[in-house]
């Protein structure tokens, strides 16, 4: 995969309609949300070094390091996903941060293709596998699957369509 690629399919501006089954409560909650995506330029790498110690826990830490920006306006605020990928094994990470720098999430991901996506967060005793399908330039849908201790309790389903 040319990872420049793949972030010029991440960024613009997105519409996010999210549908959450928690099968512990019975419950069913949808969510939209307006989402711009843009990609910052690490031009000194200072990034990429600060990254190597803070991601040590994955194998990944050589590779090609890009930083995204998401500016949700529905709740006024900003955070940032880090990926660094290496291309010659089709593998990489994912930092998540807030706008004040703390680590939200730290997953890992396979690209199994130019059209298919594998990501994987633990969060505590909670495992998240993430399937992210890129339809078209303009339409990506992903799909979640939350577990703890093995046993599914949630299920999450996303479509997101690019409107510049």
């Amino acid at each position: 995969m040319d990872s420049k690629f793949f972030i010029n399919k991440i960024e613009g501006s997105w519409i996010v309609q999210n549908t959450n089954y928690s099968l512990i409560k019975n419950t069913i909650s949808t969510s939209i949300n307006r989402i711009f995506w843009q990609e910052i330029k690490d031009t000194n790498n200072k990034i990429k070094i600060i990254l190597k110690n803070r991601i040590l826990k994955f194998p990944i830490i050589n590779g090609n390091a890009y930083i995204i920006e998401s500016s949700n306006r529905k709740r006024n605020e900003n955070f940032y996903k880090i990926f660094v990928y290496n291309e010659k094994i089709n593998k990489g990470n994912i930092l998540k941060l807030n706008h004040l720098g703390k680590v939200i999430s730290q997953a890992s991901f396979d690209y199994k293709n130019n059209q298919c996506l594998h990501i994987n967060y633990q969060y505590d005793d909670f495992d998240i596998i993430e399937k992210a399908y890129f339809i078209n330039r303009n339409l990506k849908i992903r799909k979640s699957v939350v577990t703890k201790n093995q046993i599914c309790i949630g299920i999450s389903f996303s479509s997101e369509i690019k409107i510049d």
